[in-house]
């Protein structure tokens, strides 16, 4: 399915069968591509190892979402510069049928970035519901990104959805209607949050350096949730202060600081109770709770359930796949 053209390595996702993934392991990282339904997804997960890659040319146009979950001065260009991104940065391309869309991965550390593709016919969302800039956005006839120039940081609700579609499995029964219900939420709420932008605008009155230190916050939670964080030395520690701090932070990823961190700890904490024999203690202790009650209490608010039930949890099987079937025949209509 993959083929290796000139210095780059040329990947091409026609052909691919629903259902079917596909991997290329290369010197220092992995791609894997994989389709379910109407969408295809991408994902390049390299470790200290620069790479470049070609999307080769396709018969359709396609709309691709673009994120980047971790790495810096990731390139994404298709005809004329290339658009360059960072942690937790987003955006959706269209590209015309016959062009080629480049990718480099400079190899200063790890980098990991997703690509979920659906050709344009099939594009999950009505003609006429669309916004203005969106359906403009959709008959161009040249290559173009929906954004422009400007970058936006996804939130945590759709990180956790990309974790979710990359990380958790299902029984093989239910994983092809989870995995195409999980893409089209992350189409929901990536265009939910750029009708914000294009209406609101918060984002682009934030400068580069800006836009920089609530990306350092960001990571500082993300990478380290365990710690004990407070507003004041969050600020102190990315050089600015706590009011500019909450502002800021609240318009890049659409929570509070303090939101963004028990989300994170959340999905901390259910990933550990799925994978690892802990108990509920030992868990609240691994995600920054000195007392499990209050950890208990997070975890019941957050998900609707005790963290000692998560596992025991049964749900009835043919009812819910018929419900889930038919939620995925309203998304995906034409």
């Amino acid at each position: 399915m993959a083929e290796f053209i000139g210095a780059g390595n040329g990947l091409t996702h026609e052909g691919l069968a629903d259902g079917e993934t596909h991997t290329e392991t290369l010197a220092g990282g992995q791609v894997t591509i994989s389709r379910s339904g109407t969408f295809t997804y991408y994902r390049f997960h390299t470790s200290c190892a620069a790479h470049r890659f070609r999307m080769l040319a396709q018969l359709r146009p396609e709309v691709r979402l673009v994120y980047v979950a971790k790495g810096r001065g990731i390139q994404v260009g298709c005809h004329g510069p290339a658009k360059v991104f960072s942690d937790g940065e987003s955006d959706c391309s269209l590209v015309r049928e016959g062009c080629v869309q480049d990718i480099a991965l400079d190899g200063e550390g790890t980098c990991e970035l997703f690509i979920l593709v659906v050709g344009l016919p099939d594009f999950p969302l009505s003609a006429a519901g669309r916004p203005p800039y969106l359906r403009k956005f959709l008959r161009t006839d040249t290559c173009a990104w929906l954004l422009g120039g400007r970058g936006m940081v996804l939130g945590m609700r759709k990180v956790t959805v990309i974790q979710q579609l990359l990380h958790e499995k299902k029984p093989l029964y239910l994983q092809r209607v989870y995995t195409q219900l999980k893409l089209a939420e992350l189409w929901v709420l990536f265009l939910e949050k750029a009708d914000h932008f294009n209406n609101e605008g918060a984002l682009a009155q934030l400068r580069s350096e800006e836009l920089e230190r609530m990306q350092k916050v960001r990571d500082l939670l993300h990478n380290q949730p365990a710690r004990s964080y407070s507003l004041v030395g969050l600020a102190h520690a990315v050089g600015t202060n706590e009011a500019t701090l909450k502002k800021h932070f609240k318009a890049v990823y659409g929570t509070t600081v303090f939101g963004y961190l028990t989300a994170r700890r959340m999905e901390l904490a259910k990933a550990l109770l799925l994978s690892k024999e802990l108990k509920v203690a030992a868990v609240a202790q691994e995600v920054g709770y000195k007392y499990a009650s209050h950890f208990t209490t997070a975890f019941r608010k957050h998900f609707g359930v005790l963290p000692n039930k998560l596992l025991r949890m049964v749900v009835p099987v043919v009812p819910v796949l018929g419900e889930l079937e038919t939620i995925c025949a309203f998304l995906f209509a034409a």
